[in-house]
């Protein structure tokens, strides 16, 4: 015999039912806002399993995780501007693994077992990046009547990070770098190193304003960075230098599109060029560099002429500062100046003791306390 349960949420009070089904399993799920709807489900539950039907109707859901996976990414990755290019690889490895198995028979400890290997391969960071798509995908399922029962990636937690990776190039460096840097490379090259633009962020640049995309202001010297194709989900203008405008104008446009990277093979922005940027470190002599420390060696030039912190984030993008915090360290100047302040007013004190002058004196009130 199943039960009624009552759960409150954001929208308010809703109605689940619990069940065990003929395979013994135990089935709970909120149905409705509705205690009567919720009741009348239950009710025509029970009479399947009584009528032997249950199994039947279940198995109409029995749905491959590849089959599902093909209509996640036809109406939600892609209809939702969910930035499909720079997701395909987290897409593909839960395709590949997942392959085979049914919705209904994945479970926690399946999706543990996904967690346990990938982490041998790649950063605890990518790990998480997966997880969170393949919790995305079960929310769908549900969410679109194809699963029955509880997302099998709840309880379990994200893996611990660390992104304190700061290796960034200096003024001579760089232009060793760009030296060897050629056509798409060398202004994809320019782009992170003046903007600070991720990978994915700089080959969707177009040429002009266009609704939901990256795009190049030349009018008010300014790139604009979309929400749906940021990493933090938030939009940003990122101001353009002279040198960086001028290249940009100067980039031969390719006929029939806006994008500034496409490839004519393809007729799509460009995948990769990591070829021939690998090719470029070795002739400029650099090693133990990617791509994406073109987008620390940015913030890091900022944060050394001084530019602040908050500013920094800004630019960049980050959802906090704690993220941006990995470059304070390049601020020693700043830092002594803030304990110099503090210097300046024990010498005041002291002169104040040696002239006999009473702290109480209004004459404190003019030590500039850290102003």
């Amino acid at each position: 015999m199943g039960t009624i349960f009552k759960r409150k949420n954001k929208t308010g009070t809703v109605y689940g039912i619990n069940y065990i089904d003929p395979e013994g399993n135990q089935i709970r799920k909120v149905v409705s806002p509705y205690k009567e709807t919720a009741k009348r489900v239950l009710s025509k539950i029970e009479t399947e399993i009584a009528e032997g039907k249950y199994l039947d109707i279940r198995q109409k859901k029995e749905i491959l995780f590849e089959d599902f996976a093909q209509r996640f990414l036809d109406v939600y990755m892609k209809l939702e501007n969910k930035n499909p290019k720079s997701q395909m690889c987290c897409f593909n490895n839960l395709v590949k693994y997942f392959r085979g198995k049914y919705l209904h028979k994945i479970d926690n400890f399946t999706v543990r077992q996904f967690i346990a290997k990938r982490i041998k391969e790649v950063k605890p960071s990518t790990v998480n990046r997966h997880f969170s798509m393949l919790k995305s995908m079960f929310n769908r399922a549900i969410e679109w009547n194809l699963f029955d029962g509880r997302n099998p990636t709840v309880g379990i937690k994200k893996l611990p990070e660390n992104n304190e990776r700061c290796r960034w190039l200096n003024a001579q460096e760089q232009a060793r770098l760009l030296a060897h840097c050629k056509g798409a490379t060398h202004l994809s090259v320019l782009i992170a190193l003046k903007t600070g633009m991720r990978w994915g962020e700089i080959i969707s640049l177009k040429r002009k304003q266009i609704p939901n995309s990256n795009y190049v202001d030349f009018d008010n010297d300014v790139i604009y960075i979309h929400e749906s194709l940021s990493k933090g989900k938030k939009s940003r203008y990122i101001p353009m230098g002279a040198t960086l405008k001028g290249v940009l104008k100067s980039f031969p446009k390719q006929p029939g599109t806006d994008y500034i990277f496409l490839n004519p093979k393809t007729d799509k922005p460009i995948g990769s060029l990591k070829k021939s940027f690998k090719n470029a470190l070795v002739k400029a002599g650099i090693d133990n560099f990617t791509f994406h420390d073109l987008r620390h060696t940015f913030a890091s030039q900022l944060v050394i002429n001084g530019v602040d912190l908050y500013v920094v984030q800004k630019l960049l993008g980050h959802s906090t500062i704690k993220m941006t915090e990995r470059y304070a360290h390049l601020q020693p100047a700043q830092f002594k100046d803030a304990v110099g302040k503090l210097e300046k007013i024990d010498l005041l004190l002291n002169d104040l003791r040696y002239n006999n002058i009473s702290e109480n004196s209004t004459n404190l009130a003019q030590i500039p306390f850290l102003g």
